[in-house]
């Protein structure tokens, strides 16, 4: 059976028939985002208003690959311009995993990567992202603690921590 659209805005809900059983599916954009670290061991994380849960979530920086035919590298430094005012090249971009963070009714995938940089690299009154409200750098150190009081509830972010803690023990 052929994907029965049911909604077409900004993501798409299809109908899908499998054996008899339907199911939803959204089709939505594959997303980049970036392990930030600079040389005093803390990671870059980004202040922004979700309005699915309603409130700010501190998060490692990430975007969508929503331009036609640009690579998933191209992206993440784009994406780290816009929401982090980082100009960095392709030689500090190192690829951690890919993997798919609502695999239940999506094939969207998530690409993450690691970036050094030096902490006055970043300045966060240079940002210019009308969904960034500042970024703030954190000890590596606190990252647990964070998640387990839950001033972190972002995915990619936890990914990121213990993506950490198995390089090194914080």
């Amino acid at each position: 059976m052929e994907d029965k659209l049911i909604y077409d805005g900004w993501l798409k809900l299809f109908k899908k028939k499998v054996n008899e059983r339907e199911y939803e599916i959204v089709k939505n954009h594959s997303a980049v985002s970036a392990i930030v670290l600079n040389e005093f061991d803390e990671i870059l994380l980004i202040k922004q208003f979700r309005p699915a849960v309603m409130k700010e979530t501190l998060e490692i920086p990430a975007g969508l690959l929503d331009i036609k035919g640009e690579d998933i590298k191209s992206c993440l430094i784009r994406e780290l311009k816009e929401e982090a005012a980082l100009n960095i090249k392709e030689n500090q971009v190192e690829k951690v995993v890919s993997y798919k963070p609502i695999l239940g009714f999506s094939s969207s995938s998530m690409h993450m990567f690691k970036v050094k940089i030096n902490k006055m690299d970043f300045i966060s009154e240079n940002i210019n992202d009308e969904d960034v409200l500042s970024g703030l750098w954190v000890k590596i150190s606190k990252l647990g603690d964070m998640i387990k009081e839950e001033k972190i509830i972002d995915d990619k972010t936890i990914m990121a921590f213990f993506y950490l803690k198995s390089c090194k023990n914080y």
